[in-house]
């Protein structure tokens, strides 16, 4: 079902299929006034069930059966009907900065361009040279146009994002003196992936921040540039927006700009139920007219009345409810951390030596951490045998605690195709704990592969299953099990789930590990760092734990050592029960 925000969208899209259709100022300028009536009307979906909805400011009965048709099925017989003569694609070319209605008629009607690749094609054959009122100027605006339409479409692992996005930060840095400055948007959220990275600065001299930031070396293209915004596009694909308004708005800019949409939407529609109007500029009492701003973030919550809701959880499914009731979880944070479970070193396919990771986890101020190389199945040059496991913990030994950090040995042991693991029970049970993954025979049925982990979860050496579901950025989107009787079995079995920080893994995703929350599983926030400059990335791992709504409590590597080492024993001492 359709959200006021997706029917306003598909009211204008009509509106601007019938203007380029040539009908009259009157009747598609209706469907924009429609547009906005129901963006800030009630969730339309109890406005249609009261039969209310041609109560609203701009809806007749010709919209009226429009919006039905919308919020009911997601489509309307009107919006097909003009989708038969204009393409969908053709909203591409209206999306790129410059052109307008009229232009991307006369493009479509003279050219035959109906698609972003074909306004590609036709600029880089020099079709549009000469054509009047298209001069090189705005050619070249419309390429960077183009730039910007893609960078909205590409996405960007998380890691990699915030990496650009302080490099950018230290460059506005440089700049004319500002107030404050921070990253939003979905980096915030820490989304796995995002399509661009937006900045938001406070400062008395917007106009020369901005003008700063458009000289970055980094940027291949300027795209948009102005007294309190500007936008720039980098090498690879990554757009980088900064907004810059008075430091009394930073609280309401912040928020704004975090997002997402989603949970936006059902923020102005509770602001809405209260007299309010919410936005980048403040929150408007729509009767006496008064504007309340709000110089930090929780102010903008606290003034519609509820809990402040962490960056991580403004995702638009039960996070408003909750924080009216004030019943919001208080998050995993990455200062919570007593250790990390799963790293390697050259003994197996790491790049730093075991000492050099032992020293910097001590420097991240753990308690413990466990040195997690693969089990010989992952070949001779990447594995090791048992042999190879009893030499490094004889190194393991000799170092002891000389940098005041215990270290654990553990393996990361394959899980084979049947179930069983790659070394047997009596070398398992010479570890102080064992990260068992799944890294081969990854197409396997989505029966075999739910037995395959429910095997894995019953045998009692097993502590962690590692990066659960397989899936990579760069290339494996990973297989296919029953996720419920996974994450019921290993709850069972007191066998944690791991939430795997590296790159591109980010692997149990926030929506299943919330899920698996649910049946009382634990879980680990691990780097599975192959070098020490890659530790960082189990603070990766807990933004994707805050997604999920993940405590501390539910987060295996805060606890102590002696209650990591009673978990252990537990899952040790049931096995018999268990298998």
């Amino acid at each position: 079902m359709l959200s006021n925000a997706d029917v306003a969208a598909k009211l204008l899209e009509i509106r601007t299929l019938m203007e380029l259709g040539g009908e009259s100022f009157y009747k598609y300028m209706a469907f924009e006034k429609a547009a906005a009536s129901v963006e800030n009307a009630a969730p339309l979906a109890d406005v249609v069930k009261s039969g209310e909805l041609l109560k609203l400011p701009g809806i007749g009965k010709s919209i009226g059966t429009v919006v039905e048709q919308l919020v009911l099925t997601g489509r309307a017989d009107m919006l097909d009907d003009l989708y038969r003569r204009f393409p969908p694609s053709i909203m591409e070319v209206l999306a790129v900065n410059g052109i307008g209605v009229k232009t991307a008629a006369m493009l479509f009607t003279t050219y035959g361009i109906a698609s972003l690749a074909d306004l590609e094609k036709a600029i880089a054959g020099g079709v549009l040279a000469g054509v009047p009122r298209l001069g090189p100027k705005t050619i070249e605006n419309w390429k960077r146009g183009i730039l910007a339409y893609k960078g909205r479409k590409h996405r960007t692992p998380l890691a990699f994002a915030l990496i650009v996005a302080r490099e950018a930060m230290d460059f506005v840095l440089e700049g004319p003196p500002l107030d404050r400055l921070t990253f939003a948007g979905s980096l915030r959220r820490q989304e796995v992936t995002v399509g661009d990275v937006d900045l938001i600065c406070t400062s008395a001299r917007a106009a020369e921040v901005t003008a700063h930031f458009c000289t970055w070396a980094r940027a291949e293209a300027v795209l948009a540039e102005g007294p309190t915004k500007a936008s720039i596009w980098l090498p690879g694909g990554l757009q980088i927006d900064l907004r810059v308004l008075p430091d009394h708005l930073y609280g309401n800019l912040l928020q704004h700009f975090t997002g997402s949409r989603e949970h936006n939407i059902k923020l102005r529609e509770h602001a809405v139920r209260r007299g309010l109007r919410v936005s980048e500029n403040g929150i408007l009492n729509l009767e006496s007219g008064d504007v309340v701003t709000c110089s930090e973030e929780p102010g903008v919550y606290e003034a519609l009345g509820m809990q402040y809701v962490p960056p991580e959880l403004r995702s638009g499914l039960d996070e408003i409810d909750l924080a009216l009731a004030s019943s919001l979880p208080v998050l995993v944070e990455p200062r919570d951390l007593r250790g990390d479970f799963h790293m390697h070193t050259t003994w197996s396919d790491g790049d730093d030596t075991l000492e050099a990771m032992i020293a910097a986890a001590a420097a991240r101020g753990y308690e413990y951490h466990a040195v997690s190389d693969h089990s010989h199945g992952r070949g001779m040059r990447y594995g090791l045998t048992p042999e190879r496991l009893r030499e490094q913990r004889a190194e393991i030994d000799a170092i002891g605690t000389r940098y005041g950090i215990c270290t654990l040995q553990a393996s990361e042991v394959d899980i084979l195709p049947d179930g069983s693991l790659d070394f047997p029970d009596d070398v398992l049970a010479e570890l102080d704990l064992v990260v068992a993954s799944v890294h081969t025979a990854t197409h396997q049925s989505r029966e075999e592969m739910t037995s395959r982990l429910i095997r894995a979860c019953r045998n009692p050496y097993v502590t962690i299953v590692g990066h659960p579901t397989g899936r990579r950025f760069d290339g494996s989107p990973g297989y296919e099990f029953d996720y419920d009787a996974v994450f019921a079995e290993a709850a069972r079995t007191g066998t944690a789930l791991e939430i795997d920080g590296q790159a591109m893994r980010l692997d149990l995703p926030a929506p299943l590990a919330r899920k698996a929350k649910g049946y009382g599983v634990t879980f680990t926030t691990d780097s599975d760092a192959h070098r020490t400059g890659d530790l960082a990335a189990a603070e990766l791992a807990v933004g994707q734990a805050r997604r999920a709504g993940l405590t501390k409590e539910d987060v295996l590597n805060t606890r102590p050592l002696d209650a990591v080492l009673a978990f252990i024993q537990e899952k040790r001492a049931r096995g018999s029960e268990v298998r």
